[in-house]
C-alpha cells in the first residue's frame, strides 16, 4: 500500500514537472473568483405537481467584479435557467424583475465566454444571461423569476455594508 502511494506521488510530480513551468502551481492555487461567486449566488427551483420544472440561479456581479460592475451604473446579475421549455416558448413566458423594476438589458452569455467559465452552477443544459437593472437604493435586493406555465420564485440578496 505504501509503495503504491509513493509510486503514484512520484509519477504525479514527474509528469507535472514535464509540463509547462508553473502548471502544478496553477492546479494547486485556489480559484478565488469561483469561491467568491459561490458566496453571491442564490439558487431555487420552480416546482409544480411535485416535479421540478425549472432550476434558476443568480450571481450578483456587482460584488464579484466591483470595478467592472459598480452599483452606480446598475445592479447586474449572471442569471442561469435550466428548463425543458423550447427557446421560443421560454422567451414568451419568462419574466424577471428586481424589487419590482424591469431590467434595462439582458445579454446572452455563450459557453466560450470567460464569465461563463468562472460562474458556479453552470451546466450545458442551461441558458445564461447577464441581466442589468437600474441602480437601486435599497440594501435588500429581491429578484423575481416567473414562468407563466410553471410558477414563480424569488431570490434575495443583501448588499454588504461598506467597510470603514
Amino acid at each position: 500500500m505504501k509503495k503504491a502511494l509513493w509510486i503514484t506521488l512520484f509519477s504525479f510530480l514527474f509528469l507535472t514537472g514535464c509540463s509547462g513551468k508553473g502548471k502544478l502551481y496553477q492546479v494547486l492555487q485556489p480559484d478565488t473568483t469561483y469561491e467568491k461567486a459561490l458566496v453571491y449566488t442564490r439558487e431555487a427551483q420552480i416546482i409544480r405537481s411535485f416535479e421540478t420544472k425549472a432550476s434558476i440561479s443568480a450571481t450578483l456581479l456587482n460584488e464579484l467584479f466591483p470595478k467592472k460592475y459598480p452599483y452606480e451604473k446598475g445592479v447586474v446579475f449572471f442569471v442561469g435557467v435550466i428548463s425543458d421549455l423550447k427557446a421560443e416558448t421560454f422567451e414568451k413566458h419568462f419574466r424577471i424583475s428586481l424589487n419590482g423594476t424591469e431590467p434595462t438589458s439582458i445579454v446572452p452569455v455563450e459557453r466560450h465566454d470567460t464569465l461563463y467559465l468562472q460562474m458556479p452552477s453552470v451546466t450545458r443544459w442551461g441558458k445564461y444571461w447577464v441581466v442589468t437593472f437600474p441602480p437601486q437604493s435599497s440594501k435588500h435586493l429581491a429578484i423575481d423569476f416567473e414562468i407563466d406555465l410553471y410558477g414563480a420564485v424569488q431570490l434575495t440578496f443583501q448588499r454588504p455594508m461598506p467597510r470603514r
